[in-house]
């Protein structure tokens, strides 16, 4: 018994010993393997800090460019000037200033970037950042000419003057700049303006009415627009017998008016010798009084025309016919809306080719149920006859913008 206990007694200091010696085999194993991995991360991060070195070192090729090519590159992600970007939107150069600092200084260094806008107030949203977004446009545009297309039609009037005085008042501010101006706005005042408009060259807009202190003064916009010597091109919607001794007509070369009675047609043609385009929407309620729709007092002749567009809505019985009164000699183009082609349109428009003489090349019968070759045989010196529009994209001139195609852009619901 007591040898069995004596040995047992040995033979356990040498389990143990073994055991500690295998346990530090095992760290002397695992120390080399940790200074061996330790070694590896030291060849591995010197190898990314030369690899993070020569990243740091190469320059992307774009951001070598000298600022006045990459200025130009931006003025090309723009529409052709004078249309008009977006002041809110995916289309708008502010997305130019969000790729790193360098592009938004650039960016800001530019001036030609903002100089055309196109801002809708259409929906009544948004007005504070937007009188804040066209201040910043205006004072980043520098001394450049400016081309501007504001809508700021409101179907329900929830617009008001007071609420949309300040952005045409902001516009007016700059009109020393005016090159091309959209203001559409059938039932608000034109901004009051008393200084010359030396660059305008086109403009389009609602009824003329600026107004002062409440009250309509057109005597100032008069002035203005007659010291406007590049106008040329003018389209206004809802014409109205005050505008025509507002414009410039013998210089005018372009003009488009919606809802004009005839005898200011008529009126206008007899006073805007250069013009060689015009585009028109005659109208005339049937309850209207008698004397607004009745033949005009004179016969007009226009040497300069060469595209002329007549659409409209007169009445069914009237006892004259508005080609009656009109000779274009000069005449190539020309679009006749249904309301003209009522009485006797083959003899009619054979009478009005014959008296003007002219080479008529395109004629586009803008009416339903046409008999196309009819008139083909009738009038064999006409290029080419179509039932069709000669502008159906936008015809009177109304402002178009990325609203049109993307509201969320337009309201910067990106």
């Amino acid at each position: 018994m007591t040898t069995q206990a004596s040995a047992e007694s040995t033979h356990r200091p040498r389990t143990q010993n073994a055991s500690l010696a295998a346990d530090r085999a095992r760290i002397a194993a695992i120390e080399a393997q940790i200074l061996e991995l330790k070694r590896l991360l030291s060849s591995l991060k010197e190898e990314s800090d030369l690899l993070q070195d020569r990243l740091d070192a190469y320059t992307y090729p774009v951001f070598t460019l000298p600022n006045e090519i990459v200025s130009e590159i931006f003025i090309h992600f723009l529409p052709v000037y004078p249309a008009t970007p977006p002041i809110i939107g995916r289309s708008s150069p502010s997305v130019l200033g969000q790729i790193c600092r360098k592009w938004r200084d650039i960016a800001l260094g530019t001036p030609a970037l903002w100089r055309g806008f196109t801002l809708s107030l259409r929906n009544g949203r948004r007005l504070n950042q937007k009188l804040r977004l066209l201040k910043v446009w205006l004072q980043r545009s520098g001394a450049c000419l400016l081309s501007i297309d504001m809508d700021v039609e409101d179907d329900d009037r929830r617009l008001g003057i007071s609420v949309v005085a300040p952005f045409t008042r902001e516009i007016a501010a700059h009109s020393a700049r005016w090159e091309y101006l959209r203001l559409y706005s059938p039932t608000r005042p034109f901004p009051f303006i008393s200084a010359p408009l030396p660059f305008l060259r086109s403009l389009t807009v609602g009824p003329m009415e600026p107004v002062v202190d409440g009250a309509p003064n057109s005597d100032s916009l008069m002035q203005a627009l007659h010291a406007a010597p590049l106008l040329q091109n003018v389209a206004v919607v809802f014409w109205r017998a005050h505008c025509t001794s507002l414009y410039p007509w013998s210089q005018l070369t372009a003009f488009t008016a919606h809802s004009i009675l005839p005898h200011l047609c008529v009126d206008i043609w007899a006073r805007a010798h250069n013009l060689t385009y015009c585009n028109m929407f005659v109208y005339a309620h049937e309850e209207e009084s008698g004397d607004e729709v009745t033949r005009p007092s004179q016969n007009v002749t226009q040497q300069s025309l060469s595209t002329v567009i007549l659409r409209g809505d007169l009445p069914d019985d009237l006892p004259w016919n508005f080609l009656d009164i009109l000779t274009f000699p000069a005449l190539r183009k020309l679009e006749i809306g249904e309301f003209l082609l009522q009485q006797d349109p083959i003899g009619l428009l054979q009478s009005f080719v014959s008296r003007s003489r002219c080479s008529l090349q395109e004629l586009y019968l803008n009416a339903s149920d046409l008999d196309i070759e009819s008139y083909r045989v009738a009038l064999p010196t006409v290029g080419s006859i179509v039932s069709g529009e000669l502008d159906p994209v936008n015809p009177w001139g109304v402002p178009r913008d990325e609203e049109n195609r993307s509201p969320r852009i337009a309201d910067g619901d990106e």
